[in-house]
């Protein structure tokens, strides 16, 4: 019986890659990591996946932007294809404490969005980083995540404070 992890744990822990797929007939599986380097993912083992197994991953090579990993105890193609879509996890405090104004992006998501006059606007349903840096996703609108637009984050109360109004659309209305 899979079991997904529990909302309580999920606080604990924080996604650093997704399983995209598997490659080749040996196991392997195809990684996007959201970790700084493709060497992060190592550095978290054992790492913990979406339906709640805890493995150790193993870098082989990079190929196409992706990392091409051995998980212990999958064997053949067909054990990683079912991992496909599967997110991976780390360990919280296995991570650096952050300083002021710092944030991972994982505690952005869920947040609830007000503007500083009180309007709410809607919630953080994803967060995505392009290489001009990080957009947070709020109804149908995709926002630059910065000290103008969001001048107040209070993740521990999953809440962010937007500071201009105008620059999204009237669709997220509550």
């Amino acid at each position: 019986m899979v079991t997904k992890i529990d909302k309580e744990k999920i606080n604990n822990l924080i996604v650093i890659g997704v399983i995209t797929g598997k490659h080749g007939l040996k196991g392997l599986v195809k990684v996007k990591w959201f970790t700084e380097t493709l060497e992060g993912l190592e550095s978290y083992n054992p790492i913990k996946l979406s339906n709640n197994d805890t493995r150790f991953l193993s870098i082989v090579s990079e190929n196409k932007g992706q990392a091409v990993c051995k998980l212990d105890n999958v064997l053949n193609a067909n054990q990683a294809e079912l991992l496909k879509g599967q997110k991976i996890f780390a360990e919280r405090s296995r991570f650096p404490e952050l300083k002021e104004n710092e944030y991972y992006q994982s505690d952005l998501v869920g947040c609830k969005v007000n503007t500083v006059n009180g309007k709410y606007i809607g919630e953080v349903t994803g967060v995505y980083d392009y290489g001009a840096g990080p957009l947070l996703e709020i109804g149908d609108d995709l926002i630059i995540f910065n000290n103008k637009n969001f001048p107040y984050v209070r993740t521990k109360n999953k809440e962010i404070f937007m500071g201009i109004e105008n620059i999204i659309g009237n669709n997220n209305e509550k």
